[in-house]
């Protein structure tokens, strides 16, 4: 006697709906990694508009005011605040001031004398986003210069 087979079998069905679920879950794998990936990087644009306002900030201020409160050189400017972007992430801006030695105009008590070691700035600032998952911090540098041998003493 010959049985004809109608319909599908259990492995069939079982088969069936291990493919289709293992479609669904990368299907569903790809679509949070594209999510994720937009959501670093608004993180990160806005974090990068950030530091560049911070850095025109410096760039604009008189050269004896670049520095720290509290730090060397002291300065107008805060080491460590808490801005918020237009998109309300919560970023922590750290800023560090260090003064420059630059030997190519002269070394202290050499020939030629240098008496203003102190040649220019080095500003470099990290920002951290407070409410932000997966965010790696930024980091960006400048330099700030007098604009003349003697602007180190002035407001140039």
């Amino acid at each position: 006697m010959i049985h004809e087979k109608n319909g599908l079998t259990f492995i069939d069905v079982l088969i069936s709906t291990v493919i289709i679920a293992g479609i669904a879950s990368g299907s569903l794998m790809i679509y949070t990694s594209i999510i994720n990936t937009l959501n670093n990087s608004s993180f990160r644009s806005e974090a990068i508009a950030l530091l560049n306002k911070e850095i025109e900030i410096i760039k604009n201020l008189p050269y004896n005011q670049v520095g720290t409160q509290g730090g060397v050189p002291s300065g107008i400017l805060l080491q460590d605040k808490t801005v918020s972007s237009t998109n309300n992430y919560l970023f922590n801006i750290k800023t560090t001031i260090r003064n420059i030695y630059d030997p190519f105009d002269g070394t202290l008590g050499g020939s030629p004398n240098d008496t203003a070691p102190a040649d220019y700035k080095l500003a470099q600032m990290e920002i951290m986003c407070l409410n932000c998952n997966n965010f790696v911090p930024l980091k960006m540098t400048t330099t700030v210069a007098p604009k003349n041998l003697e602007g180190a003493s002035d407001d140039g």
